[in-house]
């Protein structure tokens, strides 16, 4: 964890001196401390996130991936003629288990264009389309799939 925060430390702050990276070193201890100390974030954390960075890496790309696509189909509706622009809002359930685990799922819904996630409850989500393709695109939802692996041991 400590490495993680001073690495992303030194990647926003843009620049190396040697005050940054003495300010860099002090924040991401203290930052650790505290959540070490006030949180249920340990050593055993760090560990398994670091054994499932590959996972993570995949979801993040995948993710990537299919933004793409909803751009395209996005940018095709509206662009189109006769554009069957058909909002509708979407109530499913959800196998996400954690609270992080939901966020990860609301968060890629809204990130992908023509869907955006209104309300989350302990084992449902709620989200509107712009169209049933996009609707129907949450009923086999690759990235709940994902986030139910990256899920596992936690």
């Amino acid at each position: 964890m400590p490495i993680m925060l001073f690495v992303m430390w030194m990647v926003f702050n843009g620049r190396i001196t040697w005050d940054v990276i003495v300010t860099g070193a002090i924040i991401s201890a203290l930052l650790t401390w505290f959540l070490r100390r006030f949180t249920s974030w340990g050593l055993q954390k760090d560990l398994l996130y670091v054994k499932k960075s590959g996972q993570i890496l995949g979801f993040l790309l995948r993710l990537v991936l299919e933004v793409l696509k909803a751009n395209v189909h996005v940018i095709a509706l509206v662009l189109s003629a006769d554009p069957k622009i058909q909002p509708q809002i979407v109530y499913r359930r959800t196998k996400a288990k954690t609270a992080a685990g939901k966020v990860a799922l609301a968060n890629s819904i809204t990130l992908t264009p023509g869907t955006i996630t209104i309300d989350v409850g302990d084992d449902w989500i709620c989200v509107h389309a712009i169209d049933d393709s996009s609707a129907a695109g949450l009923e086999d939802s690759w990235s709940e799939r994902k986030i139910e692996r990256l899920e596992e041991g936690l």
